[in-house]
């Protein structure tokens, strides 16, 4: 990565937190957040999940993940809940069902959750043959808790100069996400660094939706 890139990198995350209403753990008390991260390669497709129940539903959503109730969270029951929230994702790649598997996660214990700071991370991966050359489309579900859950889902830049992002489409609430993409052959669509003022500008603008939606949630003036 140039220097110059990193820059302008740092500079639109930057602008981000600036125009967030405060962090992500300040989120609604009476929600289960659960922002999704998406990462697409060439042979690869990953997904990282940070999971922030509110103070006020944190006890609702620990009572699924300590099975015996004896207020902490044994590694048997971090792996079965870690493996519930799979079950609960859908991914398809051209209309194609992916298989995919958990690869690491982390569970807090209850007093984190109960002040509204305990996040659960999860990263899941989908494994394939490498891509075809032409264009895409990448569909994600997530029907976890949808009764009390909140959903943020954004792709990343792809690292690799061979695949290039085309658009982003969202339902109303974000449990279900979709993302056309382009995969160019050996020697075909470097992205060049005029690009990159555009991804600045997308952050930007991901950045005050994101925003917008914190406002209107927690009833910010």
């Amino acid at each position: 990565m140039t220097i110059l890139r990193r820059y302008m990198l740092r500079a639109a995350l930057a602008t981000i937190v600036v125009l967030l209403p405060g962090s992500l753990s300040a989120h609604v008390l009476d929600e289960y957040l659960q922002a999704t991260r998406i990462s697409v390669e060439i042979d690869r497709i990953a997904i990282e999940m940070d999971l922030t129940p509110g103070a006020e539903v944190a006890n609702n959503v620990f009572q699924t993940i300590d099975l015996n109730h004896n207020g902490t969270v044994s590694s048997a029951e971090a792996a079965a809940y870690a493996n519930y929230v799979v079950s609960s994702l859908s991914l398809n790649v051209d209309g194609k069902r992916r298989i995919v598997k958990l690869e690491e996660y982390h569970l807090p214990e209850l007093d984190e959750m109960r002040r509204g700071e305990g996040v659960i991370r999860l990263r899941v991966i989908s494994i394939s043959e490498p891509a075809a050359a032409g264009q895409h489309r990448l569909a994600f579900s997530n029907t976890l808790r949808s009764d009390i859950s909140e959903y943020l889902v954004n792709a990343l830049v792809p690292e690799d100069k061979r695949i290039r992002i085309n658009g982003q489409e969202r339902n109303p609430s974000q449990s279900e996400f979709a993302l056309d993409y382009t995969v160019f052959g050996s020697g075909e669509g470097t992205r060049s660094r005029a690009a990159l003022p555009v991804l600045v500008v997308l952050a930007v603008v991901s950045a005050f939706a994101i925003a917008k939606h914190f406002k209107s949630r927690m009833n910010i003036g």
